[in-house]
């Protein structure tokens, strides 16, 4: 008897347990629908700009800091920009099956929120990868394959009605061939993220380079000066033409307005200088490589386009820079730059000896003959040359055996009676030789 009690009070605890846990799985689920599952996958590249300079074109990027859904940080490992010619680009989510692969971008991911702050960076760190937030510039070299149009992929038509006749499609294309730009980033699991902004440039003609570039320096300029790019015809044809009066019979008539024409590089041609200069040979070998997808954009030395032929520009000798020129027509965004024109290196010698010192005065008194003059107006002048001869002498021979720094000196190797002829000399920094100056007015002083 005791034993069946003993089996109906086992089963009735187990069933009370089911029950229990049954009931607190009722409970859970009236809490709230399920949670989506998270995706962590970087937001779009929305920063985005594409220049061309010559036969190659500069894209920047900004790398994202943030993933689709606004949290941080951003799951990035890399980041593909594509490029794409036609009159329009492709449907976003057709840009991989269509454009080309011109770079892709390492990013290196961002540490954990809870992380200790990193010490401080290698000069060998940036070569892993771009940093979350940074711009990067890669460039794409446009060879002829890439100024041809692209397979053109149509977008399928909703419905079956076609669009009406009055809005054909192919008004709005432009009439020249774009080229344009567009970059998405992936996330470490090699997921990608949405498509960005495009970036584009039209593919007109560019002016043609000038033929050479000339180059002579002073002691504080440098002048340089080019033909006009594509000589003289070139010269002739790309000036604007001055106004002219219309004709008395025409005067009457109705002007027809003109027809409205894409906007593109037009104008006449101007020009933009680059300089290229060469290691400085008293500073430390740079010995971070260059990496592929890490350039910079070329910066004119002029800040707004020349219309002249001619520049100057600052000198600076005994160290190597290279001149070229590029031609540009248009105006921004459509501005077209053309290649640039063969090189013109040097290194320029400083050849230009100071000013000869002024208004040398001698003042004799007891055991000496003092010497006073002006000071050089030079920033490079080192020091001075004190010269003595005796009268009628052509040459004059220096007293000391180091220039001295003051614009002034006295004597005391003098002999009671004696007359003595000065002269002073300027010399400048320049190594190993200084360049010396000619000689100052030349004194007589009799010694007492």
């Amino acid at each position: 008897m005791n034993f069946v009690f003993f089996v109906v009070a086992k089963r009735s605890a187990s069933l009370l347990g089911v029950i229990i846990v049954v009931a607190l799985a009722a409970a859970c689920g009236k809490k709230g629908p399920p949670l989506a599952p998270i995706v962590r996958i970087p937001e779009a590249v929305s920063m985005i700009h594409a220049q061309r300079v010559g036969s190659a074109a500069y894209v920047t990027v900004t790398v994202p800091a943030k993933n689709i859904d606004g949290s941080m940080p951003v799951d990035i490992s890399r980041i593909e920009v594509y490029g794409y010619t036609g009159r329009r680009p492709p449907p976003s989510a057709r840009w991989v099956e269509v454009a080309q692969l011109v770079a892709t971008i390492p990013v290196v991911p961002p540490p954990p929120p809870d992380a200790p702050p990193p010490p401080e960076p290698s000069p060998e760190e940036p070569s892993k990868g771009a940093f979350t937030g940074s711009m990067v510039t890669v460039i794409d070299s446009l060879t002829p394959q890439k100024l041809e149009a692209g397979r053109v992929i149509e977008e399928p038509r909703r419905g079956l009605n076609p669009p009406p006749a009055a809005t054909p499609i192919a008004a709005a294309e432009p009439e020249v061939l774009q080229r344009f730009y567009m970059a998405i980033g992936f996330s470490k699991r090699g997921r990608p993220g949405p498509p960005g902004t495009a970036t584009q440039f039209p593919l007109v003609p560019p002016p043609a380079a000038p033929a050479f570039v000339n180059a002579r320096y002073t002691e504080t300029a440098m002048n340089l000066e080019w033909p006009p790019s594509g000589g003289i015809v070139g010269f002739f044809f790309g000036a604007p033409l001055p106004p002219e009066d219309a004709p008395l019979d025409a005067a009457l008539e109705p002007i027809a307005p003109a027809p409205a024409v894409e906007a593109g590089a037009t104008g006449p041609v101007t020009y933009n200088v680059y300089r290229e200069v060469g290691p400085d040979p008293l500073a430390f070998p740079d010995s971070a490589a260059p990496v592929p997808w890490a350039a910079s954009t070329p910066v004119p030395l002029n800040p707004t386009p020349l219309t002249a032929t001619t520049f100057t520009d600052t000198v600076e000798f005994d160290r190597e820079r290279c001149y070229t020129v590029r031609p540009l027509r248009g105006a921004p965004p459509n501005a077209v730059e053309g290649d640039a024109s063969p090189p013109n290196c040097f290194i320029p010698v400083d050849l230009f000896p100071p000013a000869a010192p002024a208004h040398l005065a001698a003042v004799p008194d007891a055991g000496g003959i003092s010497l006073i003059w002006e000071p050089n107006g030079e920033a490079d002048v080192s020091g001075y040359m004190v010269l003595r001869g005796n009268p009628g002498d052509a040459t004059l021979q220096p007293l000391t055996q180091v220039p001295v720094a003051d614009a002034r000196f006295r004597d005391t190797h003098v002999e009671a009676g004696k007359k003595y002829v000065y002269a002073v000399v300027a010399l400048d920094s320049r190594l190993p030789v200084a360049n010396v100056s000619a000689e100052s007015n030349r004194v007589e002083e009799t010694a007492r």
